[in-house]
C-alpha cells in the first residue's frame, strides 16, 4: 500500500484508536505496548513514528512479533534483553527438563507479549526517575537489581 499523505499526529492517532477500538489515549498506549507520555509526545511534537503510521493506514497487522529489531526503538529494544532475562529466571528450568519443557513451554511462549511490555513500560519509567537517556545502561541496572543481586 502506498503511504499517505496525512502528517497530522491527532488524526493518526484518532486512526490508531479507531482501529483498536479503544476511546483513550491511555488505551491505545496499552494496546501498543508503550507508555500514555509516548502518544502525549507524538501529539506535541506532531510526529507519529512510521511503524505507527503504517499500522494507523493498515499497510502492517500490528502484533508484538509484528515489530522487527530493526523498527525498534532503543528503548524497546533495550526491553527485549530484560524481558528475555525475566523469562528465563521464571521459566529457565523448562531446559532443563523434557517433561517441564512439555508441560510449561507453551505458557512461556504466551507470556512473551506480556514481559516485553513490562519491560518497556518498566524501562521507560527507570529512565524518567533517573533522567537518563541510556536505555541498555538502564536494562543493566534493573537486570543486576532483580537477577544477580537478588542472589
Amino acid at each position: 500500500m502506498g503511504r499517505s499523505t496525512v502528517n497530522d499526529a491527532g488524526e493518526i492517532i484518532e486512526r490508531l484508536k479507531a482501529r483498536f477500538r479503544v476511546d483513550s489515549d491511555s488505551d491505545l498506549a496499552a494496546k501498543l505496548m508503550i507508555s500514555r507520555s509516548s502518544v502525549a509526545n507524538w501529539r506535541n511534537r506532531n510526529s507519529v513514528p512510521d511503524r505507527y503510521q503504517r499500522v494507523a493506514e493498515g499497510d502492517i497487522n500490528w502484533s508484538a512479533f509484528s515489530t522487527g529489531i530493526v523498527d525498534m526503538s532503543l528503548v524497546e529494544s533495550a526491553a527485549m534483553r530484560l524481558a528475555m532475562l525475566r523469562l528465563m529466571r521464571d521459566f529457565g528450568d523448562i531446559a532443563k527438563d523434557y517433561r517441564a519443557f512439555l508441560e510449561r513451554s507453551g505458557q512461556a511462549a504466551a507470556t512473551w507479549p506480556i514481559y516485553w511490555s513490562k519491560a518497556c513500560k518498566d524501562v521507560q519509567e527507570a529512565m524518567a526517575e533517573s533522567g537518563s537517556d541510556d536505555a541498555f545502561n538502564i536494562v543493566s541496572l534493573i537486570a543486576y537489581d532483580e537477577v544477580f543481586a537478588a542472589k
